[in-house]
């Protein structure tokens, strides 16, 4: 990828980063899911999924914001389906320990896309 594409969705990832988090401080995560639920497909694009959530990780170093699996992904979605994928989110635990151990994920044709969701049991879905 060049340095100009690169640059170029980091600053759209900034952009999701910043709708994400004005809107989850000043909706009900219900509504921001749903919210990003609605995004319309964009064109397809060239840009992998990875190199996408890639530029989510670049844009949240650019910013005061503390990142999460949960942010990451809420952002991710909404870049993702920006450039034409099927994200979904889903957030599922693992284990019975304590603490809980949560993760949040995306999947794009209902397969994850971190590799960090194995062995997780979902508990919310979202359905696209």
């Amino acid at each position: 990828m060049s340095a100009f594409l690169r640059t170029a969705l980091t600053l759209q990832a900034l952009a999701w980063v910043a709708r994400v988090e004005w809107d989850r401080r000043r909706r009900p995560f219900g509504d921001l899911i749903e919210r990003l639920e609605r995004q319309p497909l964009g064109r397809p694009r060239s840009i992998s999924a990875r190199s996408a959530l890639a530029a989510v990780g670049r844009a949240y170093a650019l910013t005061p914001f503390r990142s999460s699996c949960l942010k990451e992904s809420l952002v991710g979605v909404g870049l993702l389906r920006s450039l034409g994928y099927e994200a979904r989110l889903a957030i599922g635990v693992r284990g019975a320990a304590t603490p809980v151990d949560a993760h949040a994920w995306i999947e794009v044709d209902g397969v994850s896309i971190d590799g960090g969701a194995a062995g997780h049991v979902v508990l919310r879905r979202t359905s696209i």
